[in-house]
């Protein structure tokens, strides 16, 4: 073959514009992507890819913003029953009464939820996403069919959920012995699912739904597996009241102690938290898992530029409130403004939150979470053509000020096309939505709320 034919490869993704996110912060007008074997193996002007590369499959670049794929570090999928419901009844599902709890779910229902959450996910150019509770099988399953990067965890606490309900907290062994063994299971049948793709992890629910002993066990075996802990620190007053009044520490101290505070540590919200505690977290290397959208629903703003300035990283997640990372971006900028009076964050740092923090807390970040040569092909375009995408001039400040995750036309996970459109390729999206009505249908049904009609 001459030097000069074209080589094949798998795909060649052009984009009007390019954002790359690399650490020269690259910018491409009219530029491309080759893919090959999940990965990307050139980047740069489109009219030189096209005369280097010969692919199977071209899509088509015209009125496209091309930027990585969005990392959503903190979410579960089965609570999308509670959406739309919980915000004008209580904050944290798992503490509030009269809504469908986790456990009247069984495994069908968890997967139907799921399904709908991540499939809205996708739809909002979220290719990588953190999903942990009940049934973290059926939550794996839903990701694997849908074609996205997942990170799944079990639901582990030993509080009676129907007990927290209400008010109580009764911790009893065999409920958290129940929650470790699912969270096992799940590991030995999904970590490593397609090439790595969906990766599981161990996830305590919070410190005062974790009993002392069981945070111990849980830490324990997460060392032995390697990864990350994720789990829910300071969110709201009754948990730093209850770890306070068990232990006679604030729910980050309690972690400190036995050995859970550290730069594997995923922890969503960190709202509740005193001076002292930011500045333990900030020199632990945590990564706070902002919800600024669930956060603010609640009537909270979390210390984040306080944190971050401690020297926690930040990444961004939606947390089941929105399957919508553009909007917590936007979010975030909004509510630390507001907070501190004070122009303190802006489009591209936010962006980076969403993307290549997200990834390097993951121990992603050599992987995904920007768009270079030798990285995963997860890749997002969004329709520039769009109104709210106009008129676009750096890229960075339209897209998280002013656009969606509606404006997203086609994604690609591991170099396959996953949507496009805006519509899934590998599963039928409105039977997802039909399938997850019905059993909130069921359930809403009896917690005393007939949906209408």
């Amino acid at each position: 073959m001459n030097e000069a034919d074209p080589q094949p490869c798998d795909l060649l993704v052009g984009g009007d514009l390019v954002l790359t996110l690399d650490e020269h912060g690259r910018i491409l007008r009219n530029g491309a992507l080759a893919v090959s074997g999940g990965r990307i193996v050139d980047i740069g002007p489109a009219a030189t890819l096209e005369a280097r590369w010969s692919a199977t499959t071209h899509v088509d670049g015209k009125g496209r913003l091309v930027i990585p794929g969005l990392v959503n570090v903190h979410n579960h999928t089965p609570l999308m029953i509670t959406r739309g419901m919980i915000e004008d009844i209580g904050f944290a599902p798992m503490y509030t009464p009269g809504i469908p709890q986790g456990h009247w779910l069984d495994a069908d229902d968890a997967y139907a939820l799921s399904s709908l959450g991540m499939y809205e996910l996708l739809r909002a150019g979220c290719t990588t996403v953190v999903d942990y509770y009940r049934y973290p099988s059926s939550c794996a399953r839903a990701a694997a069919e849908l074609g996205l990067r997942a990170v799944i965890a079990g639901r582990v606490h030993d509080a009676d959920p129907a007990a927290l309900a209400v008010g109580r907290y009764e911790h009893r062994v065999e409920v958290g012995q129940a929650s470790l063994r699912e969270n096992a299971e799940l590991i030995e049948r999904w970590h490593g699912h397609d090439g790595g793709r969906i990766r599981c992890d161990w996830a305590p629910h919070a410190p005062d739904t974790c009993s002392d002993d069981l945070l111990r066990e849980v830490g324990r075996l997460a060392e032995a597996h390697g990864g990350n802990l994720h789990t829910h620190l300071a969110q709201l007053p009754i948990e730093v009241e209850a770890v306070q009044a068990r232990s006679g520490l604030t729910p980050a101290r309690l972690l400190d102690k036995l050995g859970l505070l550290n730069e594997r540590l995923i922890a969503a919200h960190c709202i509740h938290m005193e001076r002292a505690d930011i500045e333990l977290c900030g020199k632990a290397g945590i990564t706070v898992a902002h919800a600024p959208i669930g956060n603010a629903k609640g009537g909270r703003i979390a210390p984040i530029v306080e944190l971050r300035d401690a020297g926690a990283r930040i990444a961004l997640c939606t947390d089941t409130f929105s399957g919508d990372l553009i909007e917590a971006m936007r979010w975030s900028i909004a509510m630390q403004r507001i907070d501190r009076q004070g122009n303190v964050l802006d489009a591209r740092t936010v962006l980076d939150w969403g993307t290549r923090e997200g990834a390097a807390a993951l121990g992603m970040g050599s992987e995904i979470g920007s768009l270079e040569i030798g990285k995963r092909a997860d890749i997002v375009l969004l329709d520039n053509r769009s109104p709210s995408l106009a008129p676009l001039v750096d890229g960075y400040g339209v897209l998280v000020h002013s656009a969606s995750g509606r404006d997203v036309d086609t994604v690609i996970v591991d170099g396959r096309i996953v949507l496009a459109g805006g519509q899934p390729t590998r599963v039928d999206g409105a039977e997802i939505v039909t399938r997850a009505q019905t059993v909130a249908d069921r359930l809403w049904q009896r917690a005393g709320r007939a949906p209408i009609g």
